[in-house]
């Protein structure tokens, strides 16, 4: 049988496409070994599911709950906890093991059991757990932002479950007042009310360090955030130098860059449902940050009041904020 070489294929392909063809088929009839890169990167993807069952077996037990001391705080908190897993969605949506996904979302919902058992005294933010309905209750966005990662990717792999789907407009919504515990955005100025945002609301004070570090947790950890990586040490030691880390971090109230990071939940709602009210709002409040920028000569400030204007917490020193 006389084959056309390939490029004469791929002309012809194209052509059909542009002459408005509804299908194109290309029949192979000449089987050929797979190469060699493409046996490796399956071997390197059983390889990767592997090693994710490893390490479910060995530090999440029944309940889906990790092997370790919960805390509240952006340094070592829910995020990082639940960060162990932020590959592992895109792991099995290139391919990996269905029972990534699987372990992946038994983690997850271990995660937000877990941690709503957590209960702290210095900061009210988890004083009745850190999550309410199943969204965190306050933080800034660089944080809830990487705990989430391994979620958001989720609808590559499943984009049908329709828990998924609900969970993701349903958290959307909390940026879109369709939830009266989480009245996050002013449609009217077209700002994020606060820095620290989430399923119950924004902070409209001055946070404090103990919002940001929480309660001290006796005992010997591995601290992302304090000494060298790998190195095992006392909180109660280290606590007095992550508190003094957070101090000059507590100016809360009105619009931060970093609220952005909340478009990808409406993106991602609108890729699941098509319903243009996600994209719509998205395009609202990222054209606000545009308009914004383009009055402060192209810098992107660094507070928005809650009156819409660049530098409005800071008498228009727009480069000023947490």
């Amino acid at each position: 049988m006389r084959t056309l070489p390939t490029r004469v294929l791929l002309c012809l392909v194209v052509f059909a496409a542009a002459a408005g063809a509804a299908e194109v088929g290309v029949t192979v009839r000449s089987p050929m070994p797979p190469p060699a890169w493409a046996l490796l990167e399956r071997a390197l993807l059983r390889f990767d599911s592997e090693a994710c069952e490893w390490f479910a077996n060995r530090y999440v037990d029944e309940r889906g709950y990790l092997l370790h001391t919960p805390r509240w705080g952006t340094l070592d908190g829910p995020d990082d906890a639940i960060e162990t897993f932020f590959n592992w969605t895109l792991l099995h949506a290139l391919g990996g093991s269905d029972s990534v996904v699987d372990l992946y979302k038994k983690a997850q919902e271990g995660h937000w059991r877990q941690y709503n058992e957590l209960r702290t005294k210095l900061t009210e933010l988890a004083s009745n757990g850190a999550y309410h309905k199943e969204f965190i209750t306050m933080s800034d966005w660089f944080h809830p932002g990487e705990g989430m990662r391994a979620f958001m990717l989720l609808g590559l792999s499943q984009p049908n479950d329709p828990r998924y789907r609900e969970r993701m407009t349903r958290f959307a919504g909390l940026y879109m007042n369709e939830d009266a515990d989480a009245p996050n955005y002013d449609p009217v100025n077209k700002v994020i009310k606060s820095i620290w945002n989430g399923s119950k609301g924004p902070m409209l004070r001055k946070a404090t360090v103990y919002d940001w570090v929480g309660d001290p947790v006796p005992g010997r950890y591995h601290l992302l955030h304090s000494g060298k990586r790998g190195e095992m040490l006392d909180l109660d030691k280290a606590y007095p130098k992550m508190l003094a880390h957070c101090n000059e971090y507590l100016d809360s109230v009105g619009d931060n860059s970093l609220n952005l990071a909340a478009t990808v939940l409406a993106a991602n709602a609108y890729m699941l449902t098509g319903n243009a009210k996600y994209r719509n709002w998205v395009i609202e409040y990222a054209n606000a940050w545009k308009e914004r920028t383009a009055q402060t000569g192209g810098n992107i400030p660094s507070n928005i009041g809650l009156d819409g204007k660049p530098g409005g917490e800071y008498k228009g020193q727009w480069w000023k904020g947490t």
